[in-house]
């Protein structure tokens, strides 16, 4: 399986084609689309110098999850957690995680079982992948008694962790019901700034005013920043804070045993889990793939082995992201009889982005990526690219002098099995001199028989171009009347520079434009004459076979969308006919069992009146409701809402639609008028009290009081005991915070005067500490 990296050794003339083409913009476009850290890991790994049949394999899987994401199937997008260097952590010997870590691998292992479930939804080559995607069940189940979704570890964990947590509570338990005791005293009620318990170094303490230090025995754990408040632990309750904090001890050493068991089996499974992971960010790069293709209006390309394209609606990608359903396609063949094709034509008529649109769409197939062009592509091994202007100032080097050195490495690398760009082949010198050397480069790489696109201004490459066997001409269409480019490749014909009158629209002086326009055409009047006629002739030729070519390329168009439409409807229509089946084949059961019963009762009693009953019931279901003889009942009109059986009233009438408006369950509601049957002898049903009391089983056990004056507290918290005693609950919590005591105090007074509380105390710091406090019922 091809893992995104490249299976041949890497050369320059590699990274240089790819940044000609501004590729990295694709890659970071694709990247954007993947939905987690192993989708981009992908795509950053992914060369697109392979293997032909590692392409094809690439565009298998494409075309695989496009067929899937057409029928239904889609893959799952889940946002994953990087766990890579905790997988590595895990297979270290004595290595323990954190629960959240332990927790993000569980993550992990819920994606897999996504996945593997999605890869089975249809039965392709990529379901074989679903037993490798398929989580450790032991390890998974593990994981789910063990944590909860934040990372902590439940009781569930182990037996021995229950155990201790279960005492644990008990001391905490026995040590707060003791300084409750304390702080009740009647004797020591002023002694206390508060009459709340508090943790100070993991020990309960009590708020001692300053001013009465001595007056008990005890220990000071701390000071308020005031000076006013000492924190001080009564000398009885030592023993009590002392076993409370070796239960807490015990507590940890259990919790970090679990963790590192735990760990010790996910790097067990660590192996298993990375081939996993690989396979998942594959499949999300391709998922992510299709979206940006579809981004850009791309499809699922043909390569061919041999080093030879015929390419239809040719367009650039990047510029199709930017300028969606405005850019010109053109149709560039090249390889075999004619292997190399010349480009004329004015600046910024579009010459460069052509180049580029055939490399760029190149690269996307070898990545197995959607293409912005019809046709065939051609597999080359190797690729160069010769565009911009690669002057260095600190390495000396001149817009020639670096077009030279790069045209240099071409001529030493390229072959028969290359494509060749060269983009303003010759430019940056005398013309004469850069028309010549052009046109000797062009010479040699058509000896070698490779496949080469060059764009060039001069004059004389126009003439090789119809002068040379294996040799085509093109030229990028100009509008004479707008002097605007229209961007349409126009083959057998040179694309004139235009030059003079772009200058002379821009605002030349006339004189000036005058002697330049004297000078050009007596420099090229016979030339001038002579392309003019055969000009002519092509543009025709031209022009026809391109509408022919448009009409044939819109027909195969429709043809596919058609065929598509067609499939797209039979799924539906089998998948309505399955569940009318399902749901036909269940009423016909359940009639059939209740016949049997009516003619069972039948024989028994001879009840006729009440068998005809039963018949007359059981036929409803398959009787179709006509609608009222005068099409619509009358606003008013009492009536069933047959879906329901709920009896309601008409609110509103819509002839045009056939529909009425009726209100059901307080919300109004517009239903075709079948659906109504209107019974005068019904009863509209009483209208129910718009509040109510939620009883406690409609709700946690939990009362939040936070932000409540202390009189609707006071009855709030009332209530909810009521419901809570005859719920036959033993406990419940109620959340007032910390802030100024307020609420704290109103609930401990209501545990203190109530008689069905037992027992008033504060929440385990874990539980909310002295923001919650415990009632126990009797």
């Amino acid at each position: 399986m091809d893992g995104g990296a490249a299976s041949v050794e890497r050369v320059p003339w590699q990274d240089s084609f790819w940044r000609a083409l501004d590729a990295d913009d694709i890659r970071a476009g694709w990247s954007r689309h993947c939905s987690h850290p192993y989708g981009r890991r992908y795509v950053a790994a992914i060369v697109p110098w392979v293997a032909c049949a590692e392409i094809q394999d690439r565009l298998a899987w494409s075309q695989c999850l496009s067929q899937r994401v057409t029928s239904g199937s889609p893959l799952p997008t889940p946002d994953l957690p990087d766990v890579d260097a905790l997988l590595d952590l895990a297979q270290r010997s004595g290595a323990g995680l954190s629960g959240r870590d332990l927790r993000a691998i569980f993550s992990i292992l819920i994606a897999q079982k996504a996945y593997a479930a999605a890869l089975r939804q249809t039965e392709d080559f990529l379901t074989t992948l679903a037993a490798d995607l398929d989580p450790p069940a032991m390890l998974s189940r593990s994981l789910g008694m063990a944590l909860d979704e934040e990372g902590e570890i439940l009781d569930t964990a182990s037996p021995d962790l229950a155990f201790l947590r279960q005492r644990l509570r008990t001391s905490r338990g026995e040590l707060q019901r003791f300084l409750q005791n304390v702080l009740r005293n009647p004797d020591w009620q002023e002694y206390w700034q508060d009459q709340v318990i508090v943790q100070r170094n993991d020990r309960y303490v009590l708020p001692l005013k300053a001013s009465h230090k001595g007056r008990i025995k005890a220990i000071v754990h701390d000071r308020s920043a005031s000076g006013e408040t000492l924190f001080v632990e009564p000398f009885a309750a030592v023993d009590l804070n002392n076993q409370l904090v070796q239960d807490r001890c015990a507590e940890m050493r259990e919790q970090e045993r679990i963790l590192r068991v735990l760990t010790a089996a996910v790097g067990e499974a660590a192996p298993g889990m990375i081939t996993a992971l690989r396979h998942i960010g594959r499949l999300d790069a391709v998922r992510a793939g299709l979206a940006l293709g579809n981004a850009y209006g791309g499809i699922l390309p043909r390569v061919d082995v041999v080093a030879a394209f015929d390419l239809h609606a040719l367009r650039h990608p990047l510029l199709c992201l930017r300028h969606p359903g405005q850019v010109v396609g053109n149709t560039v063949r090249l390889g075999g009889a004619v292997g190399q094709l010349v480009i004329t034509g004015p600046n910024t008529g579009g010459k460069t982005a052509l180049l580029k649109a055939v490399g760029l769409n190149h690269l996307l197939a070898y990545m197995g990526l959607p293409v912005t062009a019809e046709g065939t592509l051609g597999y080359f091994q190797k690729c160069f690219a010769v565009i911009g202007d690669a002057q260095d100032i600190h390495a000396d080097l001149s817009t020639f002098s670096a077009q030279v050195r790069r045209l240099i490495g071409v001529l030493e690398h390229a072959d028969a099995n290359s494509l060749v760009l060269l983009d303003e082949l010759g430019n940056g010198t005398d013309p004469r001199e850069g028309g010549a050397l052009a046109q000797a480069v062009a010479e040699t790489l058509l000896e070698m028989k490779a496949c080469t696109l060059l764009t060039s201004h001069l004059e004389v490459m126009t003439r090789y171009a119809l002068g040379r066997e294996g040799v085509a001409l093109a030229g990028m269409g100009f509008d004479a009347e707008r002097l605007a480019p229209t961007y349409r490749l126009q083959w057998g014909v040179g694309g004139a520079s235009h030059g003079l009158a772009i200058a002379r629209r821009e605002g030349m002086p006339a004189s000036l434009m005058t002697r330049a326009e004297v000078l050009h055409a007596s420099d090229r009047e016979d030339w001038a004459r002579w392309e003019a006629q055969r000009e002519g002739l092509l543009l025709a030729a031209q022009r026809a076979m391109e509408e022919a070519e448009r009409v044939g390329n819109e027909a195969a168009r429709s043809a596919r969308r058609l065929e598509h439409e067609l499939e797209a409807a039979r799924r539906e229509r089998d998948k309505a006919a399955t569940v009318a089946r399902a749901e036909w084949e269940g009423i016909l059961t359940a009639a059939r069992q209740q016949v049997r019963e009516t003619i069972t009762a039948l024989k028994s009693g001879r009840d006729t009146q009440a068998a005809s009953a039963t018949l007359q019931r059981l036929s409803a279901p398959f009787r179709v409701e006509e609608p009222p003889a005068n099409g619509l009942p009358a606003v008013g009109a009492k009536g069933l809402f047959l879906p329901l059986r709920q009896v309601t009233q008409v609110l509103r009438v819509d002839p045009a639609r056939q529909r009425v408006q009726i209100q059901l369950r307080g919300k109004q509601l517009w239903i075709p008028v079948a659906r109504f049957a209107v019974d005068a002898a019904l009863q509209l049903p009483k209208e129910q009290g718009g509040t109510r009391y939620a009883t406690p089983e409609d709700h946690p056990w939990r009362l939040d009081l936070r932000g409540q004056l202390r009189e609707d507290a006071w009855t709030a918290l009332r209530r909810h005991v009521d419901g809570a005693v005859a719920a036959g609950r033993q406990q419940v919590d109620i959340l007032h915070g910390k802030g100024n005591g307020v609420l704290a105090e109103m609930v401990r007074e209501f545990a203190e005067q109530d008689p069905r509380v037992s027992q008033w105390r504060m929440a385990r710091p874990e539980h909310g500490g002295g923001g919650v406090s415990e009632l126990e019922l009797r």
